[in-house]
């Protein structure tokens, strides 16, 4: 039995399309094993891939459908960080996010085209006031109004002067911790003659005064706007917030604190009811504990030395 032209033809086809089937199922299976082989990272258009680099152009959104107020995204990792976002090559383009030395920075075009950083001000590198209670810290004149004196003590004379060209450290503990200055007001009485005081907290006594008296027997006030700075005693205690008053002639000094400068509030522990039970910032737990660290890194910045948590 002879066949056809046609009929020729017809098998010559079907052979051909069984060998391309074949053909494409190898090709397809190699693909696949080089994919299961070398894992490619994701790209723009990909979903995200744990484990490998992840680069991409376009804006990223994630939703989710779940009920119950369920988060959208959670990450978790018991070996190391959750998240790590890096900066591409070390490159620096408008509109980003940086860290900078001083806490939060953004990036920005300036009128010649270059990118430079710009600080943002944030509660990392910028103060707030605080009020507090008018809380007297000196008053040379009684024991009690001399309990806080770290420094000058044996510069009293039996009225409850300090006696001329006397240095006097006040410390703050209680009131607050790891601040950046203060609002307050200084009087002087019982005046010997003419005189000034100067108050301060940070580095060496500046050369101006805060209240001159101009004879004996005065009683005079004055404003106080200053830092507040450290002071480690002989013996080693350390104390981060304290203030400094240089009496040039004999007077009593009494100084009374009414506002605070800050980081955060929690740093103001005389408002803060963690301190009634004497915790603190040195509370070893939850939110106050992360607080506490960041308080105190922002002090260290400013060049004051914080104490660690026992």
């Amino acid at each position: 039995m002879t066949s056809s032209g046609t009929d020729r033809s017809a098998s010559r086809a079907r052979v051909l399309r069984r060998a391309a089937v074949t053909g494409g199922a190898a090709v397809a299976a190699t693909a696949v094993a080089a994919a299961s082989a070398a894992p490619a990272s994701a790209a723009t258009g990909d979903p995200v891939a744990l484990g490998l680099p992840n680069q991409g152009t376009l804006p990223t959104t994630v939703t989710s459908s779940a009920a119950g107020g369920a988060a959208t995204l959670a990450l978790g990792n018991s070996t190391g960080a959750t998240l790590h976002l890096q900066q591409k090559d070390g490159s620096s383009i408008a509109g980003m996010v940086v860290s900078t030395q001083a806490g939060l920075g953004v990036t920005g075009t300036d009128s010649g085209g270059t990118v430079r950083e710009y600080e943002a001000l944030t509660t990392a590198n910028a103060t707030m006031l605080v009020p507090i209670p008018p809380t007297r810290v000196l008053d040379t004149r009684s024991a009690a109004g001399r309990a806080r004196l770290l420094e000058g003590a044996g510069r009293i004379d039996g009225q409850g002067r300090a006696v001329a060209d006397s240095w006097l450290v006040v410390h703050l503990a209680g009131i607050v911790e790891y601040g950046d200055g203060l609002f307050g007001n200084i009087t002087v009485a019982k005046t010997e003659r003419g005189g000034f005081a100067t108050v301060w907290g940070n580095g060496d006594m500046p050369r101006a005064s805060t209240i001159n008296w101009f004879g004996a027997n005065q009683l005079l006030s004055n404003g106080v706007i200053t830092q507040t700075g450290p002071w480690e005693t002989v013996t080693g205690a350390y104390y981060p917030d304290t203030i400094s008053i240089y009496v040039q002639s004999a007077a009593a000094v009494i100084l009374d604190v009414t506002g605070l400068l800050v980081y955060h509030p929690d740093s103001a522990v005389i408002n803060n009811p963690k301190s009634v039970s004497g915790a603190g910032l040195a509370a070893d737990s939850g939110t106050a504990k992360a607080r506490a660290d960041v308080l105190k890194a922002t002090a260290e910045r400013a060049g004051r030395k914080a104490q660690a948590r026992a």
